[in-house]
C-alpha cells in the first residue's frame, strides 16, 4: 500500500510539473509572439506614416484633377495596408486578453456618418449607393468607447462594400428604447451583395477564413475582419447577428444599450463641416525631437503650413540642450530614439519644472505604451501613421491660448 501510494504521488508531482511546463510554454510562446507582431507592426507603421503624410501633404497643395485621384488611391492603398496591420494586431490583443473599453461621450451619428463619408469613394468607384440612415431620436450623445465602435462598424461597411458589385449598402442606427438615463440601438449594415449561404453563415466569423476560398482571391482581406468584430462586441455582451441569401444580399446587425450623457449631438452642419487646419497654429513655436529624417519632413511640413515655427531635435539629449524657459509651447516628442529616448528626455524636462504639453509620437499602439508614458510625464499620444486632422486635433487641444 506505501509503495501504490508513493508510486502515484510520485506520478502526480511528475504529472502537474508537465502541465506546468506546458502552461510556462504557451505562455512564452504567446508572449514572444505579441513582441514579434508589436515589433513588426511598428516597423511597418514608421515607413508608412511617412506614404500617409506625404499623401495628405500633396493633396492639401492644390493638384490637378489626375493627380489628386492618383493621390487618393495612394492614400487608399496606404490605409488599407495599415487596416491589415492593426487587424493583426488587434486579433492577437483579443486572444492576449489585453483589449480594453473607453466609457467617455461620443456621437454615434458623427461615428456614422464619418466612416461612411470615408468609404463613399470606395462605393463610387464600384458605382453602388453608400447611404447612412440615422434615427431623429437619437439628441445627446451616448457613452461608449468611440475606436472600438468606430472599427466595427468600419469593418462592416467596407465588408459590405466589398462584396457587393450591384445595388446599395445602406447603414442604419435606429433606436429600439430610450429612457432618461439609457438608449438601445439596433445598428444595421444592409447590402445587395453576394449573400452567404445558411451552412457557411458561421464559418465567416471564424479567424483568417472566409466563406469560400475563392472569395480571398476575388475580394482580397485577411479574413480577421468578422471575427475581431464579433469578438470585440461579445466582450461587451453584445451578439453580432446576420440574415442573409444567396445572391440577394446581407444584413449584418447589433443591438446594444448605451447610457445617455448631457451633451447633445452635433447639428448637421457640424457633421459636415471641413475646418481647415491652415494657420491654426500661427506662430506658435514648436519642438519636433524625431530622429527619422523622412517623418521629421512630414511634421515639419504639416506644422509649417498651418503656421508653426517649428525647430527640430534628432534625440532626447538635443531636445535638452535646446529647452530653455517659454522658448517653446508645446514638445512633440519620438519615443524610440537612439542616445536618449523620449520617456527618459520627458522625465528630464519635468525634473527642471518644464510643464509645456509634450505629446509622444508613437508608431505603438497607446495601449501598449500608455503606463510608461503616464509615468515618464508625457501629455498626450499621437499614433503613427496620423491623420493630420488628428495630429491637429490633439494640438489644439493641448495649446493654452
Amino acid at each position: 500500500m506505501l509503495f501504490f501510494f508513493l508510486q502515484s504521488l510520485v506520478l502526480s508531482h511528475r504529472f502537474a510539473y508537465t502541465l506546468k511546463k506546458a502552461a510556462d510554454e504557451a505562455k512564452q510562446g504567446l508572449r514572444v509572439k505579441t513582441e514579434f507582431l508589436s515589433t513588426m507592426s511598428h516597423e511597418i507603421r514608421t515607413p508608412l506614416n511617412v506614404v500617409i503624410g506625404m499623401a495628405h501633404l500633396l493633396l492639401r497643395s492644390t493638384p490637378r484633377k489626375d493627380q489628386e485621384k492618383n493621390l487618393n488611391v495612394l492614400l487608399f492603398s496606404a490605409n488599407n495596408l495599415l487596416s491589415i496591420v492593426n487587424d493583426i494586431l488587434d486579433y492577437n490583443k483579443i486572444e492576449a486578453g489585453k483589449i480594453n473599453f473607453e466609457m467617455v461621450p461620443m456621437d454615434i451619428a458623427s461615428v456614422a456618418l464619418h466612416i461612411t463619408g470615408g468609404l463613399s469613394s470606395k462605393a463610387v468607384e464600384k458605382n453602388i449607393a453608400l447611404n447612412t440612415e440615422i434615427d431623429e431620436r437619437i439628441t445627446r450623445k451616448i457613452i461608449g468607447d468611440p475606436t472600438r465602435t468606430s472599427q466595427v462598424i468600419y469593418n462592416l461597411v467596407q465588408n459590405a462594400i466589398k462584396f457587393t458589385e450591384q445595388g446599395s449598402v445602406l447603414l442604419s442606427v435606429q433606436v429600439e428604447k430610450i429612457t432618461d438615463e439609457h438608449i438601445t440601438l439596433t445598428i444595421r449594415i444592409a447590402d445587395t451583395g453576394i449573400g452567404i449561404e445558411q451552412e457557411k453563415q458561421q464559418l465567416i466569423f471564424d479567424r483568417f477564413t472566409q466563406a469560400d476560398s475563392s472569395t480571398s482571391r476575388s475580394y482580397g482581406g485577411t479574413g480577421l475582419g468578422l471575427a475581431i468584430t464579433k469578438r470585440i462586441l461579445e466582450l461587451q455582451h453584445v451578439e453580432l447577428n446576420l440574415q442573409s441569401e444567396p445572391g440577394k444580399g446581407s444584413v449584418f446587425y447589433f443591438t446594444q444599450t448605451f447610457s445617455l450623457s448631457n451633451e447633445p449631438v452635433n447639428t448637421e452642419e457640424d457633421l459636415h463641416k471641413n475646418v481647415e487646419p491652415e494657420m491654426q497654429l500661427h506662430d506658435v513655436p514648436i519642438l519636433v525631437v524625431e530622429d527619422n529624417p523622412f517623418n521629421i519632413m512630414v511634421a515639419q511640413s504639416l506644422l509649417e503650413r498651418s503656421g508653426a515655427i517649428v525647430e527640430v531635435a534628432n534625440n532626447g539629449e538635443e531636445a535638452l540642450e535646446k529647452m530653455q524657459p517659454g522658448k517653446y509651447r508645446l514638445v512633440l516628442m519620438d519615443l524610440n530614439m537612439p542616445i536618449m529616448d523620449g520617456f527618459e528626455a520627458t522625465r528630464r524636462l519635468r525634473a527642471r519644472g518644464f510643464t509645456l504639453p509634450v505629446i509622444a509620437l508613437t508608431a505603438s499602439l497607446p495601449a501598449e505604451v500608455e503606463k510608461d508614458v503616464q509615468s515618464a510625464g508625457l501629455t498626450d499620444i499621437v499614433v503613427k501613421p496620423f491623420n493630420p486632422d488628428e495630429l491637429f486635433r490633439v494640438l489644439l487641444k493641448h495649446l493654452k491660448p
